[in-house]
């Protein structure tokens, strides 16, 4: 499994994803022993929740910014 010794605070959103893809990919069409299994299941799940919380991140400071714009586009 390609980059599991990375934490995921050192992945940018895109590694991570493309590495949960390969371990829902080898889930689905692997036959795996169950330690591997579900060590790939706790990776996944790091991984998984590492990228909600990049994009709920993501989404605030959008919200954020529309926020400031609505802001200055009412003082002109």
């Amino acid at each position: 499994m390609a980059k599991t010794d990375k934490i995921p605070v050192e992945l940018t959103y895109e590694q991570a994803f493309s590495e949960l893809e390969s371990i829902v990919d080898a889930m689905e069409n692997q036959q795996q022993p169950l330690d591997e299994a579900m060590n790939l299941f706790e990776r996944g799940q790091i991984l998984s929740q590492y990228c909600t919380s990049l994009l709920e991140n993501a989404e605030l400071r959008i919200k954020e910014l529309n926020t400031s714009k609505s802001a200055l586009d009412k003082e002109i």
